[in-house]
């Protein structure tokens, strides 16, 4: 199982639009490689690449100054662009938001701060569409052909933001698709998909057909009835779950998203140690992890890391860049585990029949799985 992170940088974060400081990257992206991590994921935001020329030149130039750093560290680098949620947190450009303040809609990262807004239903604006291409074929002609950057995560949970239909959803990712194609034939292209997919499924799957793998998030908030148990251990759980279930009803390589266990009490070592073990035999494409790096003390007061407790503690590595205790163990041993053969045993039914009612079968189907 391949183990990779998600980079957000520690000194800088991501409220100020910048790329990732490029001298802490290079430095943390050496300790892991040491650990025996080989890919790093960065969160692209697309509001970093629509302000004044010269601001996104330099963004550019600062995305293209870390991949050296990783590439010189030994490892390869994926884009998440655009992402959309990174650490519970929602972040768009101005034009896909609509009116004022909404106290009661959910709260976003837009110009500067933190808005209570609500989607604009920018699927149905040409202009708006128009734009986004626009914006995501300036950023792919910036950085392909860098050795570092093998892969890309695109449409990060946009199917939530104001859902589409689904032939616009199409036309959106076979626009990222061949964009990315022009330039390079071979990187991975994955797409960005929450949890809550698995509930309505039809549309996701028809896109996961034209992509190579997906990423599959939102352990942040995840099902009700999936969260009995509480900690990493829970977390991890539910991840060996939804992952074998999205691989298996998608029918492409899945990598799940963890580390918000992080947030809570950590549990027993060699219970956490054994759900490690669960979660590699369910021969899913990977893992990635929700944070490398804990974030310098002067980040903790600012977005996101202000918006849940602890958030400030859900990376690999501490603040001196320093494995945190009981790390190298997990990937060693998550390395050193092959995929169970019996990992769908706990699925009793055919695709088509868990179409006709995914509510029901999702909850089933989670019981089947503890038992």
């Amino acid at each position: 199982m391949f183990i990779s992170a998600k980079y957000i940088c520690p000194v800088r974060g991501l409220a100020t639009l910048e790329a990732p400081e490029p001298l802490q990257l290079g430095q943390a992206a050496r300790v892991v490689e040491n650990l025996g991590l080989k890919r790093l994921i960065v969160p692209v935001l697309e509001e970093s690449l629509t302000g004044a020329t010269k601001a996104t030149i330099t963004y550019l130039d600062g995305l293209l100054l870390a991949l050296d750093q990783v590439g010189e560290a030994g490892l390869t680098t994926w884009f998440i662009a655009p992402a959309r949620q990174v650490l519970g947190l929602d972040w768009v450009p101005p034009y896909l938001v609509k009116g004022g303040q909404d106290p009661e809609a959910g709260l976003v990262f837009l110009e500067g701060r933190l808005r209570n807004v609500s989607p604009y239903n920018w699927w149905e604006d040409i202009s708006v569409l128009q734009k986004r291409i626009k914006v995501f074929r300036e950023l792919v002609n910036a950085v392909s052909g860098h050795p570092a950057l093998t892969g890309w995560v695109i449409m990060d949970r946009s199917l939530e933001w104001a859902r589409p239909e689904p032939e616009v959803a199409e036309l959106m990712l076979n626009s990222y698709k061949a964009e990315i194609r022009e330039k390079d034939e071979s990187g991975t292209i994955c797409l960005g998909l929450d949890w809550s997919e698995l509930l309505d499924p039809e549309m996701a799957r028809s896109l996961a057909k034209q992509v190579d793998g997906l990423l599959m998030s939102g352990l942040g908030k995840p099902p009700f009835k999936l969260n009995r148990s509480k900690g990493l251990v829970g977390e991890l759980l539910r991840a060996a779950y939804l992952g074998n279930l999205t691989q298996w009803l998608f029918g492409r390589p899945t990598e799940v998203e963890v580390g918000w266990g992080m947030t809570g009490k950590m549990g027993d070592p060699e219970e956490i140690m054994e759900t490690f073990k669960r979660l590699a035999h369910q021969g899913l494409a990977g893992v990635n992890w929700l944070s490398l790096i804990d974030p310098k003390p002067d980040l903790c007061s600012h977005p996101p890391w202000i918006l849940r407790t602890n958030l400030e503690r859900t990376g690999l590595l501490d603040q001196r860049v320093e494995p945190k205790e009981n790390v190298e163990d997990w990937i060693n041993e998550v390395h050193s585990i092959k995929p169970d053969e019996a990992i769908n045993d706990f699925i009793d039914i055919t695709v088509e029949e868990y179409l006709a009612d995914p509510q029901i079968h999702f909850h089933r189907l989670w019981d089947h799985f503890l038992e």
